[in-house]
């Protein structure tokens, strides 16, 4: 039985231009231990999908429109406020993607750090206090009982990453998200911390949710990807089969679009025209208007997410019907 399973999920925002469908009918499952990537541009949905699991989507204006989120057992879409509490922050972690915002700049980190143990262990001050030491030495902070009364602004970027992965772990949650855990950080911090995040999953065992634009770190770290646009997955499977072997027009073209596969001097390959306006109804593939391979059933055809006899998922029409089939020379860095 999976950690995760999620079904049909929709996550729509009101406004006075109508309702946007953010998050359109999205399903997947992630077991314990286990790293499921998320990926895609911009304004897909990534990162309101992982808000809608953790209750965290304003609403208004808001909505989660359907759907189910059973988390071992308890649908996190239909709980009551109290019970997503007891599991926000305690069974699930997050770490969000602006370290520099997602602190209080008006509490010393301490103070924020052990939030999570004195509300979901009843853990004494003093008590909070020394796991949290422990929580800063083990993400790479040192002198840790110092930097427990400093406040965010006396913290680098990197190091404030690693202050909200303290925090989202010092629970030892079953589910951690990591909503773009290293946007803004430079190459080499980059990698220190998505190390720290596997070393610390394998440790507790935690399944992770790494939400990315960032196909490399996928490839490198993940066991199962998933492609959004436009608030849609267009393309699912191992990391293995969609980055060696992709089966939709959409992530053939993030692929294209790495640096490493254009020549010095070249060029950089973008992806034509600009994502879909969500306020308005989408016929056929959403990726269609920017696809290089569109023809007219693209267009006008029913664009449905379909799951082959390997397990790989693809919503891209031709493909499907056998008519398509795509250049592999894109591998996003991941060989099988």
């Amino acid at each position: 039985m999976p950690l995760l399973s999620v079904t049909n999920l929709s996550t729509s925002f009101h406004s006075r231009r109508g309702t946007v469908r953010v998050v359109n009918s999205v399903g997947f499952n992630i077991d314990k231990g286990e790293t499921l990537g998320i990926a895609g541009e911009s304004g897909s949905g990534k990162s309101v999908l992982c808000y809608s699991l953790t209750g965290l989507v304003p609403q208004p204006p808001g909505t989660i429109e359907s759907g189910e989120a059973l988390f071992d057992g308890c649908d996190l879409l239909k709980c009551t406020t109290e019970k997503l509490r007891s599991i926000r922050g305690n069974r699930i972690g997050m770490i969000f993607q602006d370290p520099m915002t997602s602190l209080n700049p008006y509490l010393s980190i301490g103070s924020q750090l052990v939030e999570p143990l004195t509300i979901h262990r009843g853990l004494s001050k003093k008590e909070a206090s020394a796991r949290g030491i422990d929580a800063l030495t083990e993400v790479g902070i040192q002198d840790a009982p110092r930097r427990m009364r400093q406040f965010p602004h006396e913290f680098s970027g990197g190091m404030r990453q690693r202050v909200m992965i303290a925090m989202a772990l010092i629970n030892n949650p079953d589910l951690v998200i990591a909503d773009e855990p290293t946007t803004a950080l430079d190459v080499t911090v980059q990698a220190q911390i998505l190390d720290l995040i596997g070393a610390l999953q394998h440790k507790h065992n935690s399944a992770v949710i790494l939400v990315t634009h960032d196909l490399g770190v996928i490839a490198g770290i993940c066991k199962r990807v998933m492609i959004m646009y436009a608030g849609r997955v267009l393309e699912s499977g191992s990391a293995g089969q969609v980055l060696s072997r992709p089966r939709h027009p959409y992530t053939f073209a993030l692929q294209k679009s790495m640096p490493a596969f254009t020549k010095r001097g070249n060029e950089l390959y973008t992806i034509p025209g600009a994502p879909p306006d969500l306020s308005r109804e989408i016929i056929g593939c959403p990726f269609a208007p920017r696809c290089e391979f569109k023809i007219d059933k693209c267009v006008n055809g029913p664009c449905q997410l379909l799951v082959h006899k390997d397990g790989h998922a693809t919503a891209c029409v031709r493909i499907n019907d056998g008519d398509l089939l795509l250049d592999t020379k894109y591998r996003a860095g991941f060989t099988e």
